[in-house]
């Protein structure tokens, strides 16, 4: 069971290394959609949510058809960067038939290497196309924080999540990274491959390298962590429970360390409006200033300062501020 865990461990390092490098290398195409707003993060909560209950009540023929064409679309945009819109749908129809052939021949070891990477494709083609989406990482953590009650509950205090994936352990396009199937498998779902590797990618668009470099950092002890508590306590750990704060955590502290270390703004216009206040106007006058930042006129409304810098014969229409004690 070790070997299966630590190249499980390896394979999930891949998918949030596949991740990163995806970023900034390629643009995945897209429907004109616009940014990800805090509605997109509710209805992917609640999909996720529900999906599962669906599905245990669902004919498994269905729920691989389903699956199969949410995999067949994902690795195809994923890819068509890469390999050009042509070329992209061959391997993805490829992949997806030998997935299918696998199964149907009996033949469990190639049905995991290609499931594998099927669902890897499909987390690096989520996680670049949520970032292309401009998505926050507020909205992650509100995401994972979501998800950390969900995954507390399937996981870890019923047997929800254990029965999903009973039902679709050795099925074509099963939603789990896996490295050995059985009495005791060696497996990690899709969503927290997904939130493992959306995280990095977010904190480094947001926060630089560094945040990105801690997340994986922690990431990375985490994962030791739950092999360790699967490997001595031989049952599943939710990952989530944990990994949700760690993420709401550190999108706190970077969001504080970024507002402790960006400067403010240039405010010229509002800066020589001051110094006018502390020089020559009173408190409650308003100073129409021209577009250098010159001040004009004065006026005791904004009204008279724009006639006053009018009838002064400035050629440029006013910038008007009221000065404050």
């Amino acid at each position: 069971m070790t070997p299966n865990v630590l190249a499980l461990y390896a394979l999930v390092a891949l998918t949030v290394a596949l991740a990163v490098g995806y970023l900034g290398r390629y643009t995945i195409p897209r429907p004109p959609v616009g940014r990800m707003v805090g509605a997109d993060i509710a209805v992917m909560v609640t999909a996720l949510v529900v999906l599962p209950f669906a599905y245990l009540h669902v004919p498994a023929g269905v729920v691989v058809s389903i699956f199969g064409l949410v995999v067949l679309t994902l690795a195809q945009l994923t890819l068509a960067p890469v390999l050009g819109g042509r070329w992209a749908m061959i391997t993805a129809l490829a992949l997806c038939a030998a997935d299918v052939a696998a199964y149907l021949a009996g033949l469990p070891l190639a049905l995991l290497v290609v499931n594998d990477a099927l669902l890897i494709l499909l987390v690096v083609g989520v996680v670049n196309l949520w970032a292309q989406a401009a998505v926050t990482p507020a909205q992650i953590a509100a995401l994972a924080a979501a998800l950390t009650v969900y995954d507390t509950l399937a996981t870890g205090m019923s047997s929800l999540t254990a029965d999903f994936v009973q039902r679709m352990q050795g099925l074509p396009f099963a939603p789990v990274l896996a490295t050995s199937h059985g009495p005791n498998p060696s497996l990690i779902g899709l969503g927290d491959c997904l939130m493992l590797s959306v995280w990095p990618v977010v904190a480094l668009r947001a926060y630089g390298k560094a945040a990105a470099w801690a997340a994986a950092g922690l990431e990375a002890v985490l994962l030791a962590a739950s092999i360790a508590f699967v490997l001595t306590g031989g049952r599943p750990m939710p990952l989530l429970t944990v990994l949700g704060p760690l993420i709401v955590a550190q999108w706190l502290y970077w969001r504080r360390w970024l507002a402790r270390t960006t400067p403010p703004p240039a405010r010229p216009l509002i800066d020589r409006a001051l110094q006018v206040a502390n020089a020559d106007a009173p408190a409650g006058v308003w100073v129409a200033l021209s577009p250098s930042g010159t001040p004009v006129a004065e006026g005791a409304t904004p009204g008279l300062a724009r006639r006053e810098a009018r009838l002064s014969g400035a050629k440029e229409p006013p910038v008007v501020w009221r000065l404050q004690e």
